[in-house]
């Protein structure tokens, strides 16, 4: 942590040392941007915000994170239970839908903190660091994921004398289906920003960016248990995080 840290003054004071000045006279306070990122989980996240500038190096902002999983089953913590009831007759038990134990929205808000810009081209385009560190809000914070319930026999049971005809071991069928709903689970996260942004002709930036965070992805959904078996067996992994944005001042 200690490096880290060291690595970002370092990186303000370098900036800050080669900054040359610009006019923002005319800089908007109000801007409203989007990132469009990809995380170690992994997703695909599209965040919508807000920016208020009171001051030209120092900001904050609000907005939504719509997280989308890659696949259905976006990590293989989250399994189906497959168990034997006591008239040993044995039950499938599987979630119908992966994406239910993830987070798909949160709030996030922050702050900013920016550089003076190095001029790449005459009052046109600066290069500036921005920092953002904020926090994390899962919509909703508690999960209810739905589970199937499917009875499995063999294939003898099934078709009888015509079994050794039919390829499949095991024969499913839909039994019934089951909510179950996450509680205690935790309703604020942080994260921690670090963007380079391009500012172009006073009104665009661009930007590319990493957050380190620690919210859970499953965070919703990992007191869950299904017949005496969490529904989430793995542990918590930091989300790492590196996306593209794209801001308008107005």
């Amino acid at each position: 942590m200690r490096r880290l840290i060291t690595g970002i003054l370092l990186s303000l004071s370098l900036f800050n040392a080669w900054a040359l000045e610009i006019d923002y006279s005319n800089d908007s306070k109000v801007a409203a941007g989007i990132r469009l990122g990809s995380s170690t989980f992994p997703t695909l996240d599209v965040e919508i915000l807000g920016e208020y500038r009171p001051f030209r190096y120092v900001g904050a902002n609000a907005g939504v994170i719509i997280i989308t999983p890659f696949s259905n089953k976006v990590n293989s913590n989250v399994e189906f239970v497959e168990i034997e009831d006591e008239e040993e007759r044995k039950h499938l038990w599987e979630i119908k839908s992966y994406r239910d134990a993830a987070y798909r929205f949160a709030f996030k808000a922050g702050l900013q903190f920016t550089t003076p810009a190095i001029m790449l081209s005459k009052n046109e385009m600066g290069l500036s660091l921005r920092l953002s560190p904020g926090i994390t809000i899962p919509l909703p914070t508690n999960e209810t994921v739905t589970v199937r319930k499917s009875d499995i026999f063999t294939k003898e049971d099934i078709y009888g004398d015509d079994a050794d005809d039919v390829t499949t071991e095991r024969v499913v069928v839909f039994n019934s289906e089951e909510d179950f709903k996450n509680s205690g689970a935790k309703a604020l996260y942080w994260y921690a920003r670090a963007e380079l942004v391009i500012e172009y002709e006073e009104q665009w930036e661009f930007a590319v960016g990493y957050t380190y965070s620690n919210l859970d992805l499953y965070g919703g959904s990992r007191s869950i248990v299904v017949h005496d078996t969490p529904l989430v067996k793995g542990e918590k992994e930091p989300m790492h995080s590196f996306h593209l944005g794209l801001t308008y001042k107005f």
